[in-house]
């Protein structure tokens, strides 16, 4: 199995603040490490605008991380993002 670099940045919905940005962090650091990566830097950017509304909310709580991931499992967190009702976007890229 080999690991590849990815990126994910979620955002999470408008009444969330540092307490709740901390927890899903933990909640994905979980998931990854269930499916056998590993989770490496993590930037908080904090409340921002957003550029559109997202199911009724005009600002999100945005996260960004750096993982090492089996890219046959990349599909499973994306789903688990999906799932998550916290998360209102979240974008997974290859590095």
């Amino acid at each position: 199995m080999e690991l590849r670099d990815y990126e994910i940045v979620w955002v999470l919905g408008g009444g969330a603040g540092e307490t709740e940005g901390n927890a899903s962090v933990d909640r994905v650091r979980a998931l990854v490490d269930s499916l056998g990566g590993e989770v490496g830097d993590v930037n908080p950017w904090g409340k921002r605008n957003l550029a559109y509304p997202i199911e009724k909310h005009t600002e999100g709580y945005y996260i960004e991380a750096q993982l090492k991931l089996d890219p046959v499992r990349s599909p499973e967190l994306d789903q688990a993002c999906n799932a998550d009702r916290q998360i209102i976007r979240h974008l997974i890229v290859r590095k």
